[in-house]
């Protein structure tokens, strides 16, 4: 009878044993990831939308500043900026060859580019081509000062 019992309880032990780690999220595998534990979720589309409106904000209220817009233009140049945007995104999802895809892009960018200019005076549209043209140098630069961390760390 002792004996019964002991083996009893040793079979109950083990299978409490391997319940918890199959039930519970434990897995043993190998290379295997807990059930428990996913990746980061995926953005949704509102999520998207709400990005992409905080960018546009952003970027009419530094346009705004160094322009000096009125209401009615950056109205006017935020839709189109959407507008843009929108036709960015529709461009994205088909299925055209990477080549293609670029000659569209630029071609709504040029478009872009063209309305937003038709909304300015003379001054703004000076403005505006400065602005343009000291983008890519503030680029460089932030290339420039990456590539000497990254060899200040080497060098360390």
């Amino acid at each position: 009878m002792k004996y019964y019992k002991i083996l009893i309880t040793g079979f109950l032990l083990m299978s409490v044993t391997t319940y918890s780690q199959y039930y519970t999220g434990i897995d043993r595998r190998i290379g295997a990831t807990p059930a428990n534990q996913q990746g980061p979720p995926q953005p949704t589309q509102k999520d998207i939308e709400e990005s992409r409106n905080e960018q546009i904000d952003k970027q009419m209220m530094r346009l705004k500043e160094d322009l000096k817009l009125d209401d009615l233009q950056l109205i006017a140049i935020k839709n189109e900026i959407l507008k843009s945007y929108k036709q960015v995104d529709i461009l994205l999802k088909k299925e055209f060859s990477e080549e293609d895809k670029n000659k569209q892009m630029i071609a709504i960018q040029e478009n872009t580019e063209k309305t937003i200019l038709s909304y300015l005076n003379a001054e703004q549209k000076e403005k505006y081509m400065a602005l343009k043209n000291e983008k890519p140098k503030k680029k460089e630069d932030k290339k420039k000062r990456k590539e000497a961390e990254k060899s200040a760390e080497t060098n360390n």
